[in-house]
């Protein structure tokens, strides 16, 4: 049995493509989805769409995500403003995702054990089995906690855009890292290849050359360089493969808020400390 493990789409339909095409290549038979498929980048229904074409040729599993409880009324979305670096690629989504897709992501489970015959059972979740917004790989403070909760030996998880692992209690967290916005990896498309092979599971780690020029030319034609300025100048320096991330700049800004200001509480961050964070980055 040999399985394509993705996450973490964040609208990047390019890498995604090259994703699922190298997977097939490759023999895959299932596809096990991890959230979080649209969110930074442009034309949303471009990544739902092939997803949506993916699933009814090919055997598709797909959890939940943190984006997806976004566009579900998780957060404000009054406070949501086109122009804002915080704010701006979130009002753009949600003017985008459609009704379709918000039964579609309110149908899916945070989290779900995958029984196959004659191989140790395997929980997959975006973030945690308990929660999406919580981070097991790279570890974060309660992954300990979270792994000893877990019912299965393999645990596969998305949230923090990296490939890595970590074992703990007698059980492995996989990340399979990010196919759309992945972090440290030069630029990459990546996923994982999961295959069955005399009752344990292998895992081969998948990075991928894609056409990134080509997402950050939709991203001009979105206009999302004036809907969410300091965000995307961090977006295409992801995309390119520079050591920085979105949620560095972030708090590098509300750092630099609280200290000029004496308080920053999200969104309410000045685009001055946005540009002052990003110059820091190099971006």
């Amino acid at each position: 049995m040999r399985i394509a493990v993705l996450a973490d789409i964040h609208g990047n339909h390019v890498a995604l493509e090259r994703c699922l095409a190298h997977a097939e290549a490759q023999g895959a038979e299932a596809y096990w989805f991890l959230g979080d498929y649209v969110g930074e980048l442009p034309c949303p229904q471009r990544t739902m769409e092939a997803l949506y074409a993916w699933a009814e040729k090919h055997d598709c599993t797909f959890i939940r995500g943190n984006k997806e409880n976004y566009w579900l009324g998780a957060l404000d979305t009054s406070l949501w403003h086109r122009g804002d670096s915080t704010t701006g690629v979130l009002w753009y989504m949600n003017q985008r995702v459609t009704e379709k897709d918000k039964a579609f992501f309110a149908s899916l489970p945070i989290a779900r054990v995958m029984a196959l015959p004659g191989l140790p059972t395997v929980t997959i979740c975006h973030g945690s089995p308990r929660e999406v917004g919580e981070c097991l790989v790279p570890p974060g403070p309660t992954t300990n906690e979270a792994m000893e909760a877990a019912t299965t030996p393999l645990i596969l998880c998305g949230h923090r855009h990296r490939q890595a692992y970590v074992e703990h209690a007698g059980r492995r967290a996989v990340n399979p890292g990010s196919v759309g916005v992945s972090l440290q990896s030069g630029g990459k498309a990546e996923y994982l290849l999961l295959e069955g092979i005399d009752g344990r599971w292998q895992e081969t780690m998948v990075q991928l050359d894609y056409d990134v020029e080509q997402i950050i030319r939709e991203m001009q034609e979105e206009d999302l360089f004036s809907i969410a300025p300091c965000w995307m100048r961090v977006t295409v320096g992801v995309l390119r493969g520079l050591n920085v991330s979105q949620a560095s700049v972030l708090r590098r800004a509300m750092a630099l808020c609280e200290a000029a200001e004496g308080s920053c509480v999200w969104p309410h961050i000045p685009e001055k400390y946005w540009e002052a964070a990003c110059q820091e980055a190099g971006v």
